[in-house]
């Protein structure tokens, strides 16, 4: 899980970007399906892969809410458009 600040648990500072940090969940997936792992690491590198999983979720969410932002003006408003009249056709 993330700790408070967006940082991966375990102590691991987090990643700068995005890319950083999915790249980093996919090493940790792929040790983790090799299989080459004991009990204790493949836990600790659960709980790593975690924490770089929150911090792609809250990076993806603060670009798609910025996106929204900058696109808020160009959109029409929600609803249906209007017609001036009842009949849908």
């Amino acid at each position: 899980m993330s700790e408070a600040g967006g940082q991966p648990a375990g102590g691991t500072p987090a990643p700068a970007t995005f890319e950083e940090a999915l790249r980093l969940l996919d090493e940790v997936v792929a040790r983790l399906e090799s299989g080459d792992v004991g009990l204790e690491e493949a836990v600790a590198l659960f709980e790593r892969g975690q924490g770089y999983l929150a911090v792609c979720r809250e990076r993806l969410a603060a670009a798609q809410k910025r996106i929204e932002e900058l696109t808020a003006d160009d959109l029409p408003p929600a609803g249906p458009p209007a017609t001036g009249s009842d009949e849908p056709f």
